[in-house]
């Protein structure tokens, strides 16, 4: 029977908190509601997209000789999540750029950043998702996440200057992770979903 309470939107958390990066081996929650291991870092504000969770199956369509399909072979699964922040903070630029290459100095009296563009990979990091809706929480967790693309920075008075980010999610070892041993781990609690309603 069809159940609305089944229906999900994402919204921020009364925190205003939704992005957050770790470095590899930190705690991972198991659980939509855990409390975050202070090593998870929070990104601010997120883009009005909200986040994109690609999760993408090649296979090849195997037909017998008059061209009917008699078997479906899967050749890769890959699994990506696409993130805006919004902010300008040293927590966005590090995750952008890398942790070497941004410098953040406030000996001044006010914040000044140095922020220098290289062309070395980024670092693996454990990312988490968090949304909610209502009294629900929805999380995702990627215990080895890459960010491998950055979208166009648009710098003009009619656009936010912002950081859309692709983040490849690797499977992580065997045993490295037993509760979150998946390229994502998705938790989801509903507190308005008792059984047998």
């Amino acid at each position: 029977m069809a159940d609305t309470k089944n229906v999900w939107s994402g919204n921020r958390h009364s925190d205003n908190e939704s992005f957050f990066g770790a470095p590899l081996g930190t705690a991972l929650p198991t659980d939509a509601v855990d409390v975050l291991d202070a090593a998870f870092e929070p990104h601010g504000w997120m883009g009005e997209d909200g986040f994109t969770n690609n999760i993408a199956r090649d296979v090849t369509k195997h037909r017998d000789f008059g061209g009917k399909v008699i078997k479906v072979t899967q050749d890769s699964y890959e699994e990506t999540v696409q993130v805006t922040c919004c902010e300008t903070n040293p927590v966005v630029l590090r995750t952008v750029f890398g942790d070497d290459n941004v410098e953040v100095d406030y000996t001044g009296g006010h914040r000044k950043v140095i922020i220098r563009h290289e062309d070395r990979q980024l670092p693996k990091k454990s990312y988490v998702v968090r949304v909610v809706d209502g009294e629900k929480t929805r999380m995702l967790v990627i215990p080895e996440g890459q960010v491998t693309e950055i979208g166009e920075i648009t710098w003009v008075s009619s656009e936010l200057v912002q950081y859309t980010l692709t983040i490849d999610c690797f499977t992580p070892e065997d045993g490295e992770y037993p509760d979150n041993p998946s390229a994502v781990n998705e938790y989801i609690d509903e507190p308005d979903v008792t059984d047998g309603s």
